[in-house]
């Protein structure tokens, strides 16, 4: 029995998804409520229950998203394939969109914070262009999907929805997944702390 697990955590919700013999078996999705950290783990127990014990795979979500879930997500699936001696692949996050989309022809979007979206171009279920950075005026008269597009008149893609396309895809090409290295978008906004000035 074959057992590949697919992590997601480019969202404040956490996706979960696993598949047994190459077959989609169950997800699920929880609100991370900003504690990916805490929940991840135990939401990866819950979801596998007695398959847990013949996991073969995890997939997990590289981005572009949220820069301490995608973090939290990469450094878990890691440490758990480390455990289980099992390897560990990574999933665009914008290719997971554009498969779960049903489209052939697409721009795919995910929220980068700041009221932009990291959004990337796909023609005949290919890449098309770089991944790039987007206001929503300038993603007006494109065809969209991803988290958000709804309301710019596109298809929303659901985190869980968007978990389980990107693990049916991988499934279907595992020897071609690369590594888990992160894509961020942008560097995060990360500030040293000053230094207290003596005297205050």
């Amino acid at each position: 029995m074959s057992v590949v697990l697919a992590v997601d955590t480019a969202s404040s919700d956490i996706a979960l998804a696993f598949a047994v013999d190459g077959e989609v078996a169950g997800s699920l999705a929880l609100d991370g409520a900003q504690d990916h950290s805490r929940l991840l783990l135990r939401a990866i127990e819950e979801l596998l229950g007695p398959f847990r014990e013949r996991l073969s795979a995890i997939l997990v979500t590289r981005g572009p998203g949220s820069y301490a879930g995608l973090r939290v997500g990469i450094a878990s699936a890691q440490g758990l394939g480390l455990a289980r001696g099992v390897p560990v692949r990574g999933i665009p996050t914008l290719e997971s969109v554009a498969a779960a989309s049903g489209l052939e022809t697409l721009t795919a979007i995910h929220p980068a914070g700041r009221g932009e979206f990291a959004a990337q171009d796909f023609v005949n279920g290919q890449v098309a262009g770089p991944l790039r950075s987007a206001r929503p005026d300038g993603l007006r008269g494109l065809v969209l999907a991803g988290e958000q597009a709804g309301a710019l008149g596109g298809v929303e893609i659901a985190p869980e929805t968007r978990c389980r396309a990107g693990l049916e895809q991988s499934l279907r090409r595992m020897d071609d997944e690369g590594g888990a290295t992160a894509i961020y978008l942008r560097e995060p906004n990360i500030t040293t702390p000053r230094r207290p000035v003596a005297g205050r």
